[in-house]
């Protein structure tokens, strides 16, 4: 692998991207599905969320994420998705249940598609007091199919704010190291920990930064993290939806952790072939440089 690492990572986060055209397509399936939802009384509107919203979406793994808004609380997260599912039109779409069950999940032929999460309104006794959509309070379903309260534009405007270059392709990375590995921790769980290694420190290199990050989420056992985007900025983000799924994720996150390291111990004593080979173990055979 070449010296110019932050060359290496560049490109590697180019070929991470979703084209333009992919982009575009998904974004016409969404206003389709918006426009057949939006005859259903109970469904108020969609909100954009996750990595397509926020530029950090991987190419072939990332679904676009909406939330299907409700006017009130289901009586249940599986009578949300049930509601969901039955009021997208028979044959116009193929919908099916997310495997945990807390989404509906519409294929596309050449990409991972759309995710419709279900949402509803938070009763408030007096009106936001924000006017804007960062100050919008929705509960959807966390890792572990718990209702909790969000802010979606205080997430989207925290990742603006704080993104100077390095904080979306973080993100980015963490997300492709999911899905290549299987990793089975929440995608919000990832980005919030990104998001608090770039608050707590600037960004140097992506070698040394991405293994900060891996490291932290090492240290920290996959322990809840404070959401500051969330309604008090004091929400936890679960990263899985069980203690053993939480211990069972720890191995890989330690591997990679072990790697990381290892790959910039190889920059410092400027043996880059190992470099490479230390990063490819944990991104894949396409990391290339």
């Amino acid at each position: 692998m070449r010296p110019d690492i932050e060359g290496v990572f560049a490109e590697f986060d180019e070929s991470l991207r979703v084209p333009a055209e992919e982009r575009r397509r998904l974004t016409e399936v969404r206003d389709s599905v918006a426009a057949e939802l939006g005859s259903v009384a109970s469904i108020t509107r969609l909100v954009d969320v996750g990595s397509f919203q926020h530029g950090t979406e991987v190419r072939g793994y990332s679904r676009f994420d909406s939330l299907v808004v409700f006017s009130a609380k289901p009586t249940s997260l599986a009578r949300a998705v049930e509601l969901v599912t039955e009021s997208l039109p028979e044959g116009l779409l193929a919908a099916r249940q997310s495997p945990a069950g807390d989404s509906v999940l519409i294929d596309q032929p050449d990409s991972p598609g759309l995710r419709l999460i279900p949402a509803f309104e938070q009763r408030r006794a007096a009106p936001l007091s924000l006017a804007d959509s960062a100050g919008e309070i929705v509960l959807l379903p966390d890792a572990a199919r718990r209702w909790v309260a969000v802010r979606p534009g205080a997430r989207q405007r925290l990742i603006d704010r704080l993104d100077e270059g390095s904080l979306r392709a973080s993100i980015r990375l963490l997300l492709a190291w999911k899905y290549r590995t299987g990793l089975g921790v929440s995608s919000y769980y990832l980005e919030t920990a990104a998001v608090r290694q770039t608050l707590d420190q600037p960004s140097f290199s992506p070698l040394w930064d991405i293994c900060w990050l891996f490291e932290r989420l090492a240290l920290d056992d996959l322990a809840a993290l404070p959401d500051l985007s969330s309604p008090d900025q004091a929400g936890r983000v679960r990263a899985a939806p069980t203690l053993a799924r939480r211990i069972e994720a720890q191995y890989l996150v330690d591997r990679g952790a072990n790697a990381a390291r290892a790959a910039v111990n190889a920059y410092i004593d400027e043996n880059f072939d190992a470099v490479g080979a230390h990063l490819r173990s944990v991104f894949g055979a396409t990391f290339t440089g």
